[in-house]
């Protein structure tokens, strides 16, 4: 079986729907096993997942796995801890990444 075929039968699997190109894309680049705990992930989520897309994303960028699953954040909050590392002369992505960084320790 080829990848892209494996990657669209085990997300027909996770969510009884076929993948948009969007998520195609954004799963192709990964190691076969890293896509299937993603779509663990996004089948075990507790809440029901609306945009898939969006969850992905946050997920690969996040570094989310089974054992961590997705914490509750305050986007309010994180947002202006961005615009505080911009206006101290990051880059929009340095600053995100300064942020999950700081999260991650806690």
């Amino acid at each position: 079986m080829k990848k892209s075929e494996a990657i669209d039968q085990a997300y027909r699997i996770a969510t009884l729907t076929q993948p948009t190109d969007e998520i195609r894309a954004l799963l192709w680049p990964l190691e076969l096993e890293r896509v299937l705990e993603l779509l663990l992930m996004l089948r075990m989520s507790t809440r029901p997942v609306r945009n898939p897309a969006g969850f992905l994303r946050w997920a690969i960028a996040e570094g989310w796995t089974p054992a961590t699953l997705p914490e509750k954040i305050d986007r309010k909050t994180e947002n202006a801890e961005v615009r505080y590392h911009t206006r101290r002369g990051m880059s929009d992505e340095q600053a995100r990444q300064e942020v999950i960084n700081n999260r991650r320790r806690g």
